[in-house]
């Protein structure tokens, strides 16, 4: 299903927030304006429509016109599982590769994945979605929660041991994922290991050691490889948390309090606080027939959103495709059966931000074989360029472009 996306204008940089989703329009025409939301009779709260907030969304996430790589990773993180996405999710938003050096780092941050994030941000993305310890069975899960609490243990206590073996175990560098687990072995009683059948093997429940990296922990130097943080975070938690809600409304938003805690893996309390402690920064507006928040210094680009130019190839986890509002992106529940299978996630094509198509990708020795599906009969535009692109960072040397 065609998802019209567009408007006439851009943000404009929030003070203070130069890694937030700053907004850049590197000048073109004037645009038709859009409609703005119609007036709703709920005391006052307006109406927002599914396009207005997808055309919205885009722009958060820097779809609708590449920027520079520590703005596009800075606006809402870019998940790389399956490993190696990242690097196509990246190349969607900007025109550059990812920074050398030490401004990005890999961390297990939102659900636990592993996210790029501004290494200056690390507090936004990780111990900014952390609850009080009595609501902590969101962030570790219930299973683990209702497993440590038969052995006797609360899961802020099993936290700490997990956290102090850790930092023993990495002192003196990073380990792998296997040479991780053997010091976790070592370090930790049985009661904290889980048996893997397939392995034969104990093994600390990855509840606790994804959570490191939201703890402040350990970060990801390399593929499946843990290291110290470093530095540590030394960020005010107070301001962590608001601009992680921050960052959260002006990529997802219009959203509720349950899509932020879907997002961070945290409880539904915490999300509540992390909005209300925004205070008149918030307001709320109708999508969909519920009650949602946005920040209220982006309505104007709500009413008005920049038009969306150009292809995408975004892959299934993708941080737009994989928003915690699917039914406004995919309203048609056959197609999101489709988009979002449990395993086998198939691409999306973006056409002028337009959801065009699908598409699925395997090497072929140097080629990467691109099968193209287009939506309700759209046609579909020249993606070959795009496909080159997505091809080279997958490791080929070309993309061979087929009809699904």
């Amino acid at each position: 299903m065609d998802r019209v996306l567009g408007g006439a204008r851009d943000r404009q940089p929030a003070p203070g927030h130069a890694h937030g989703p700053g907004r850049q329009d590197p000048g073109g025409a004037a645009r038709p304006r859009r409609p703005r939301g119609r007036g709703a009779a709920d005391h006052g709260v307006r109406t927002v429509e599914p396009e207005q907030a997808l055309a919205y969304r885009l722009v958060g996430h820097h779809l609708h016109r590449r920027t520079d790589a520590l703005t596009a990773i800075g606006a809402c993180g870019i998940q790389d599982s399956p490993p190696g996405w990242a690097a196509v999710a990246l190349h969607a938003r900007s025109h550059e590769d990812r920074p050398t050096g030490r401004s990005v780092v890999q961390v297990n941050a939102m659900r636990n994945a592993p996210h790029l994030v501004p290494r200056a941000d690390v507090a936004v993305f990780t111990l900014a979605a952390i609850p009080p310890d009595d609501e902590l069975a969101a962030v570790v899960g219930r299973l683990v929660a209702t497993e440590l609490a038969d052995a006797g243990y609360g899961i802020r206590e099993a936290l700490d041991r997990v956290g102090d073996a850790a930092r023993d175990a990495l002192a003196d560098g990073p380990l792998g994922r296997d040479e991780l687990h053997q010091a976790f072995r070592e370090r930790l009683p049985d009661a904290l290991l889980a048996w893997c059948p397939g392995c034969e093997s104990h093994h600390l429940r990855s509840g606790l050691w994804r959570t490191l990296g939201r703890l402040g922990i350990t970060e990801m130097p390399a593929k499946a490889t843990w290291s110290l943080l470093d530095p540590p975070v030394t960020a005010d938690p107070v301001q962590a948390r608001a601009e992680l809600a921050r960052r959260f409304l002006r990529c997802f938003g219009p959203a509720t309090h349950g899509e932020l805690a879907t997002w961070t893996q945290t409880s539904t309390r915490h999300a509540r606080r992390l909005i209300a402690d925004l205070g008149d920064a918030v307001e709320q507006v109708l999508l969909a027939g519920r009650k949602r928040w946005v920040l209220a210094d982006e309505t104007a680009v709500l009413d008005d959103p920049p038009t969306a130019r150009g292809v995408r190839l975004l892959g299934g986890f993708d941080p737009y495709v994989a928003q915690p509002d699917r039914a406004t992106l995919v309203p048609d529940r056959a197609l999101a059966r489709r988009m979002f299978p449990s395993v086998g996630r198939p691409g999306v094509l973006l056409h002028d931000g337009r959801l065009v198509g699908l598409w699925r990708a395997r090497k072929a020795g140097s080629v990467l074989q691109v099968r193209l599906e287009a939506l309700d009969g759209a046609d579909l535009p020249d993606v070959q360029e795009e496909a080159d692109a997505v091809a080279r960072l997958r490791g080929c040397d070309e993309a061979q472009l087929r009809p699904a």
